[in-house]
C-alpha cells in the first residue's frame, strides 16, 4: 500500500492545501474553507505559528505529499466539546486531496498510524480519539470504522447546515502491545 509519513504544516504547504480542499471530491466537506494560498495564511496563521490548539499535518504517501490531518482536545473548543460530551478525547479531521488515491485503503492505513505513531505518543492521556464527519459522509464513516471506530452522536455544530457523527475509538486499539 506504501509507506505513509507525516509532517507539520508549513507555509509552503497551503497551496496544495487549498487546491485539495477545493478539489470536486472534497468540496461537499470543505467548502468553506479558504481559496488561495494568501486567504489560507491569514486563516491558518495561529496553526502555523504553532499558538493554536489545533495542529495541522501534511500526509506524505510513497514521497509526495496527499493530504492533510488535524487533530486538537475536544476541549479546547467550546462549542465542540459541549456537542461531543467528551472532554477527555483528541479529535481529529483529515482529506485525501488526491481524487485518484481514494477509495484504495490509504484513508484507513492514514488513520490508524495517525493515531498510532502521532495520537498515542503526544497524547499520553487521552482515552479515547474521535473524528465527526457530516453524516452524508458515507466514504469517511466507513473508513472510521474499518479502523474501529464506532458511530455514536449526531450532533450540530453552528457553523455547518448538515449534522455531523461523532465516531470514537479507544487509544488501545492503536497503542503497540
Amino acid at each position: 500500500m506504501g509507506a505513509i509519513e507525516f509532517r507539520r504544516l508549513a507555509d509552503t504547504d497551503l497551496a496544495a492545501l487549498v487546491g485539495w480542499m477545493a478539489a470536486e471530491h472534497a468540496q461537499p466537506w470543505f467548502g468553506e474553507e479558504p481559496r488561495t494560498p494568501e486567504l489560507a495564511r491569514v486563516h491558518y496563521a495561529d496553526e502555523l505559528d504553532g499558538t493554536s490548539p489545533t495542529r495541522m499535518w501534511i500526509v506524505v504517501h510513497d514521497g509526495v505529499d496527499v493530504g492533510y490531518i488535524q487533530d486538537y482536545p475536544v476541549v479546547a473548543y467550546d462549542d465542540y466539546a459541549v456537542r461531543v460530551q467528551d472532554l477527555t478525547a483528541i479529535a481529529f479531521d483529515y482529506l485525501i486531496g488526491v481524487p485518484e488515491l481514494t477509495g484504495h485503503g490509504i484513508g484507513a492505513q492514514m488513520i490508524s498510524q495517525f493515531c498510532r505513531e502521532v495520537l498515542c505518543p503526544d497524547y499520553p492521556e487521552a482515552p479515547r480519539f474521535v473524528a465527526s464527519p457530516d453524516v452524508r459522509n458515507v466514504r469517511s464513516i466507513r473508513v472510521l470504522e474499518k479502523c474501529g471506530f464506532t458511530q455514536g452522536l449526531w450532533i450540530q455544530p453552528e457553523s455547518v447546515t448538515h449534522p455531523e457523527v461523532v465516531c470514537t475509538a479507544p487509544r488501545e486499539l492503536f497503542e503497540y502491545a
